[in-house]
């Protein structure tokens, strides 16, 4: 371990929430998901240096936050955020585990954002609950308010939020940390990063920038959504001990209020406003109230949320579509005869990723038939991945052949990876066929049958050649895959990996 010359770092207190064993035991924490990233790469690239240097500051409390990285998210609306730098994010984590350990216990059973074992799906099942046991499983009529805060995050009272938080710290180094934290207005200091003028596009009320340094929390960190819960933990305490009302849960600042009675609902919904302006300085959003029965459906963080089963919302389907149209267009080539599926692993990579989140959402919902849909709509899909319809998970076929150290058994990967398919398998200015299946294209292509050979090659022709035989099989109907050498090395064999596949219609 070193230092700059000349600096002696001093840690005055080991066993304190700031000291080097804890700030470590977060930065492993925060680096889950992250690690691959520019600032975490550049953190841990001298990370004990970087935790002491962070440890002194802390305990001398000489820290500042650092520049925020500030962008437009445009899906799926626009939304302002503010990223912290990898060193404050291990800040924000040492601060909320140490803010949990009061609020956790304190915050009501039904609040469902960003706490553990809690989220999303949970809130969804919650909510299917409380309509089956409201309405007797159907058998009276059950009514629904949903509501939603109005610009919440950008809305969010500093003052008043330190207030709430106060009280409940007895601790001088937390008290000292989440003042800063909590009034520390990151429009300060900031770069942008995007598209030209995509931030002038937000709207004012949905900007950080717009509202003042007294007001808003940046959308995007830790401590901003733990931060977002102790505000709104009043409202919880209010509507479930005041308001008795018995069917209520909340997501962030969107939260549904269940009852026989609409008249009640209606009260309960003046009382909130009154509660909201008056304690929280805040106030509903009127295009986003709703007093409907809950047998219209209750549209609820992406689902449509029913009695008997829940549907996925129609804008999470036509956002899958959008982005499967985009990769769709990056891999799939349509000529005038034939079309040419290209396998290029970065956007293969991207697309698990963007098929494994959607269909981990679509699997809480009744989706059998929408998943089959989307399938048959998106045929492409069928060239990179197999769908297990019984776990609902995607099956990626696998398109290299790492690992394997002999041409011959790197051929008969390929092979079995495409059993139906014409096998082009380059090696150095060559492709060539292995196989005695392989005969009847040999055959029609007119290929002479090569001397014995050490790789165990039976038929082959230059690389020169190679798109003439393809418009040949392609012109009679076969599809051609075309494996490609990497340039990377096992002992003294290449690699190899699928380039692209040809078929006609």
């Amino acid at each position: 371990m070193g230092c700059s010359p000349g600096r002696m770092i001093v840690l005055v207190d080991s066993g304190s929430v700031f000291s080097f064993a804890n700030l470590h035991r977060h930065y492993l924490g925060c680096r889950k998901g992250k690690r691959n990233t520019y600032n975490a790469l550049r953190f841990e690239a001298r990370q004990e240096l970087n935790l002491l240097e962070l440890a002194e500051a802390l305990q001398n409390r000489s820290y500042r936050p650092s520049s925020s990285v500030c962008f437009v998210t445009q899906r799926p609306k626009m939304r302002e955020i503010f990223a912290a730098d990898f060193k404050d994010r291990i800040v924000h984590h040492v601060l909320v585990d140490e803010l949990e350990r009061y609020w956790e216990p304190v915050f009501i059973h039904d609040s469902y954002a960003c706490r553990r074992g809690k989220g999303i799906h949970q809130a969804v099942a919650r909510l299917r609950q409380f309509i089956r046991q409201g309405s007797g499983n159907g058998q009276q009529r059950l009514w629904y308010l949903q509501l939603d805060i109005k610009n919440y995050f950008m809305s969010i009272d500093k003052t008043v939020l330190f207030s709430l938080l106060k009280p409940h710290i007895n601790s001088l180094d937390i008290m000292w940390l989440t003042k800063l934290l909590v009034f520390h207005d990151c429009t300060q200091d900031y770069f942008y990063k995007g598209r030209p003028g995509l931030l002038q596009q937000l709207p004012a009320h949905k900007s950080l920038l717009q509202a003042g340094s007294a007001k808003g929390l940046p959308i995007g960190n830790l401590n901003s959504q733990f931060f977002a819960n102790v505000y709104l933990n009043a409202l919880d305490q209010f509507v479930k001990h005041t308001l008795k009302c018995r069917y209520y849960l909340r997501y962030c600042d969107d939260f549904v209020l269940l009852s026989e009675d609409p008249q009640q609902l209606k009260l309960w919904r003046a009382q909130i406003m009154q509660f909201l302006a008056e304690r929280l300085l805040l106030s509903l959003n009127d295009k986003r109230q709703k007093l409907r029965p809950v047998s219209d459906g209750i549209d609820f963080l992406g689902y449509i949320v029913r009695r008997d089963y829940t549907l996925v919302r129609k804008r999470v389907v036509n956002n899958l579509r959008a982005k499967l149209q985009g990769f769709e267009a990056q891999l799939l080539r349509q000529r005038r005869y034939y079309r040419v599926y290209l396998y290029d692993s970065e956007v293969v990579d991207a697309l698990v990723a963007c098929l494994a989140s959607y269909l981990g959402h679509l699997s809480h919902a009744d989706s059998f038939n929408l998943r089959q849909r989307i399938w048959q709509e998106f045929s492409f899909l069928e060239q990179y991945f197999q769908v297990d319809e019984a776990v609902n998970t995607l099956c990626r076929r696998r398109f290299d052949a790492a690992g394997l150290r002999t041409v011959l058994g790197q051929y008969r990967y390929f092979r079995r990876c495409f059993e139906n398919e014409v096998l082009f398998f380059k090696v150095g200015r060559f492709i060539e066929f292995y196989h005695a299946a392989d005969q009847s294209i040999a055959h029609y292509l007119g290929l002479q049958q090569l001397k014995p050979n050490r790789r165990g090659a039976l038929w082959g022709f230059p690389v020169s050649m190679a798109r003439h035989y393809l418009r040949m099989l392609v012109n009679a109907g076969w599809s051609v895959v075309c494996i490609i050498e990497t340039g990377q090395y096992l002992s003294k064999i290449q690699e190899r990996r699928v380039f692209c596949l040809v078929e006609s219609f």
